[in-house]
């Protein structure tokens, strides 16, 4: 059995419910999650493999990053060390941030086409109510329930 490091124990430690100071970047990955479980069960790759139905050097590969597992082999690999699997999304900002964020791009974009033709005929708001009309258009894209927002845009 291998070892584990400060890391992997404060991230086991938040496991077992204890609270732990140390861990303040991102969580560990599959592959580490199921090494630091494994080992802290003192089960050998060669006995969840078998556990989980699964190669030995597929699992292998899943705990040293080599390979993205699919979510059913996952599932039956933390399912073998009697442990669930949880998936869920955290947004990287506030989902309200990112829906505003996205409105004022489409505004700004619909109000740079609109802006282009009055700049050539030297009718161009300054930029303050430019600022007022861009908020003016965010809320009414926001308040419209139907409008597509993402169509077409890959950002």
């Amino acid at each position: 059995m291998t070892k584990l490091n400060i890391i992997e124990n404060a991230s086991l430690s938040q496991l077992l419910g204890q609270p732990n100071r140390l861990l303040s970047g991102p969580e560990p990955a599959h592959g580490d999650w199921i090494r630091i479980l494994r080992s802290y069960l003192r089960m050998t790759q060669v006995e969840l493999a078998k556990r989980a139905k699964v190669a030995q050097s597929h699992l292998a590969a899943i705990e040293s990053g080599k390979i993205d597992p699919q979510v059913g082999t996952l599932r039956r690999i933390f399912k073998a060390m009697s442990c669930d699997l949880s998936i869920q999304p955290r947004p990287a900002r506030p989902l309200e941030e990112i829906l505003r964020g996205r409105a004022r791009s489409v505004a700004l974009k619909r109000l740079k086409q609109t802006m282009g033709s009055m700049a050539l005929e030297k009718q161009a708001p300054d930029p303050e109510a430019f600022r007022q009309l861009l908020e003016k258009r965010t809320n009414e894209i926001l308040a419209d329930k139907r409008g597509k927002l993402w169509a077409g845009e890959n950002d």
